[in-house]
């Protein structure tokens, strides 16, 4: 038998052979220790935008308020970099290390607005707290604003976030009368 000097005649010549037991458990080996080293890969994370601290509603975020995370999972609806949410207000209080989602978001800060509202009933409004949510209503019983964010109590007084268009109509008649806040 001779042997062929083309390296196409030695592959096809090398193909034919049976490997040894050697190389087969090395190759088994070799598989075994990938599979193990994958199963314990470290996840790299999924970057989340989180409160920095506690944080109130209705005041707009900057860059000191929140940082990024990385979270083992992803989170629907969260942020990948601070600038995105950087200029924005919450719609309710978050508590630090909270990562936060669209609908912890108001839309623009330009849509939101603060509206002093002097509540009817004293010991209703010593039953608001701040950070809760209420919905306001006129004596005549018409919703004026629902969902409400609250800032601020004094007294009679609370001060409520809610989106810009109800707070004009909020604000002219709690000149007039006392209005009534339903705690959500």
């Amino acid at each position: 038998m001779t042997l062929s000097t083309t390296a196409f005649d030695r592959i096809r010549s090398l193909a034919r052979r049976r490997p040894s037991a050697w190389w087969r458990r090395s190759l088994a080996l070799g598989l075994a220790v990938l599979a193990l080293v994958t199963a314990f890969w470290p996840d790299v994370g999924h970057p989340a935008v989180t409160a920095a601290r506690d944080l109130p509603a209705g005041v707009p975020l900057t860059a000191d308020d929140v940082r990024v995370v990385s979270l083992p999972a992803p989170l629907p609806g969260s942020f990948g970099g601070a600038d995105a949410v950087v200029g924005r207000a919450l719609t309710s209080p978050a508590r630090a290390g909270v990562p936060l989602t669209d609908f912890d978001l108001a839309g623009v800060p330009g849509d939101l607005a603060s509206v002093a509202v002097r509540v009817a009933d004293q010991g209703l409004a010593d039953l608001v707290r701040v950070g809760g949510r209420v919905d306001v209503v006129s004596s005549a019983g018409e919703v004026l604003a629902e969902n409400a964010s609250v800032r601020e109590t004094r007294g009679q007084v609370v001060l409520v976030t809610l989106p810009r268009r109800d707070a004009t109509r909020v604000a002219a008649l709690s000149l007039d009368h006392g209005l009534a806040v339903t705690l959500r």
